[in-house]
């Protein structure tokens, strides 16, 4: 009976009713004057080098950098591009900091659009061998995080049957994922802040947004849909002017064929109050900033550095080659040791 319902509501993905459900919005689009700041605490004395890794916004389908500038920070630095995914960084580096703390500054600004894809299942072509050749690395079985283990193919399998049809079996994930397992703004008792996980997300009933979503590009790639992570921040009307810490948000995309990727932010599309899964489920609104693609960074190059960064939320730091705390520590009486505030005007 679940998988019948499961179904029945991927029939939703029409296009019949998501105009009923106001789900496809005509593009819109927005400027945005950011200015970002990050913050590295918790130096020892003593340190001899710190090498620092900022996260910084590019160009990507839905995004425009129009202009960006480094505000002078505490020590040389240069623009990198990690060669895996092509996401750029601010890359700093600080010798004998004598500083418990340092910061860095950019600002910029990004024209970013809307997105809504009206997903007709009867239009979806199926994943063929160039695909898989093609999309290797978005159909990985072994990624850090978002492995595919006996619980998550069985998890995929059971929701899907014998349906094979690329879009109505994301559709059948997508709400899987949102019916099983809540974000922590909807269930307070699951993990608000953690390196993001399938497993464990299936295992605690949820948690935060890396989380949702890993479980989902896990389900996917089960199904051999190729499925991949992005991460960035939203840029929230409440907060036009103030600085404020945006927090981060990640979403997913993931490839039907004759549609391309199509993005997905599971937990706005299980909002309460908000427009709907059919709106999330196939697309994103202006209102968010891009930052990089995918998970397993290689940051190597440096003195310091020779391992892949898992997890890039804010940045990653080294100091005198031990890596920063991204996310506080597993007591929680140690907070992350890299924070970022935004400060932002808009304009149409």
């Amino acid at each position: 009976m679940k998988l019948l319902a499961l179904l029945a509501a991927s029939m939703a993905f029409g296009p019949a009713a998501l105009a009923a459900d106001d789900a496809v919005a005509k593009p819109t689009s927005a400027t945005f004057h950011v200015r970002q700041s990050t913050v590295l605490s918790d130096i020892p004395p003593g340190t001899k080098l710190v090498e620092w890794w900022i996260a910084i916004p590019g160009d990507s389908r839905y995004q425009d950098i129009l202009d960006f500038r480094v505000v002078p920070g505490p020590g040389a630095w240069r623009i990198v591009t990690e060669p895996e995914h092509g996401n750029r960084f601010l890359y700093v580096e600080v010798a004998d900091p004598r500083t418990g703390s340092l910061s860095a500054t950019v600002e910029f600004t990004v024209r970013r659009e809307s997105t809504a894809v009206e997903v007709d299942p009867a239009m979806a072509g199926p994943i063929t061998d160039s695909h898989r050749r093609i999309f290797a690395d978005e159909l990985r079985r072994d990624a850090p995080h978002m492995r595919v283990d006996d619980a998550i193919q069985r998890m995929a399998d059971e929701t899907c049957g014998g349906e094979d049809n690329v879009a109505t079996q994301a559709r059948l994930l997508l709400d899987a994922v949102a019916d099983r397992v809540n974000h922590y703004s909807i269930d307070p008792s699951v993990p608000k802040c953690s390196p993001g996980d399938a497993e464990a997300c299936l295992e605690q009933g949820g948690g935060c947004c890396t989380d949702l979503h890993s479980l989902f590009i896990a389900l996917a790639r089960a199904r051999g849909i190729p499925a991949r992570l992005q991460v960035g921040y939203r840029l929230r009307e409440a907060n036009v002017g103030k600085e404020v810490d945006p927090g981060y948000r990640c979403w997913a995309e993931y490839f039907v064929p004759a549609y391309g990727w199509i993005p997905t932010d599971i937990v706005e599309a299980d909002d309460p109050d908000g427009p709907g899964r059919a709106r999330w489920f196939s697309g994103l609104t202006e209102r968010r900033v891009w930052l990089n693609q995918g998970r397993g960074f290689d940051l190597a190059g440096s003195a310091a550095t020779a391992r892949r960064v898992d997890t890039m939320v804010v940045g990653h730091a080294e100091i005198d080659g031990e890596p920063a705390r991204v996310l506080p520590d597993a007591t929680g009486q140690r907070p992350a040791q890299i924070t970022r505030t935004v400060h932002f005007t808009a304009s149409r």
